[in-house]
């Protein structure tokens, strides 16, 4: 069975091409952004979020072939 794909493109309107992303823990809303990883945790830290979900904004859009 392949793995699930969530859509996140909503979610990241606004967030710059290559950033690191703390989503919150149930990945429904974007708790912090930064150009480094480490800071991006520290932030979501910062803000409440113990466990964030880490990822990076792609910096070219890219296709799904389906």
């Amino acid at each position: 069975m392949a793995p699930a794909v969530t859509d996140f493109t909503r979610l990241l309107e606004g967030v710059p091409p290559g950033a690191w992303v703390a989503l919150s823990h149930d990945e429904g809303r974007v708790v912090a952004f930064a150009a480094e990883m480490k800071e991006a945790i520290a932030k979501a830290h910062e803000a409440g979020e113990p466990n964030p979900v880490i990822l990076r904004v792609p910096h070219v859009a890219t296709a799904l072939a389906l």
